[in-house]
């Protein structure tokens, strides 16, 4: 069987090596992407199964790139679980599109019970 993939969105350097190692493991394959300009780049050649992405970024914000994924045709299907430490998650979810929400710091096992969660409604 395939394994899974996930397109990670996360300017932290720590956070995004734990996350990218932790799900590595767990049977996932996944892709870290420290800048919203180097997920698009990606995102051009492979689609993944599902996005965690970070509100804040160098580059942008986690917000509008989970509104761009849903409003496009091919990607608006794929799963989308956004993290944050900065907002309360009411205001995220009311303010934006993603399937899911994680307030920073979090359990590991939080966030891969979640993913694992989205991909098998997805």
């Amino acid at each position: 069987m395939e394994k899974k993939s996930i397109y990670i969105v996360e300017d932290n350097k720590d956070i995004g090596f734990i996350l990218q190692y932790f799900l590595n493991e767990e049977g996932f394959d996944v892709e870290l992407f420290e800048t919203v300009a180097s997920f698009n780049s990606r995102l051009l050649i492979k689609v993944p199964d599902l996005f965690l992405l970070d509100v804040m970024l160098p580059d942008g914000d986690g917000l509008e790139v989970c509104s761009e994924i849903k409003h496009r045709e091919i990607l608006k299907e794929k799963p989308v679980l956004i993290m944050s430490a900065h907002l309360p998650s009411d205001f995220v979810k009311k303010q934006s599109c993603a399937d899911c929400f994680v307030a920073k710091p979090f359990d590991l096992f939080v966030i891969l019970n979640r993913v694992n969660e989205l991909l098998q409604a997805a």
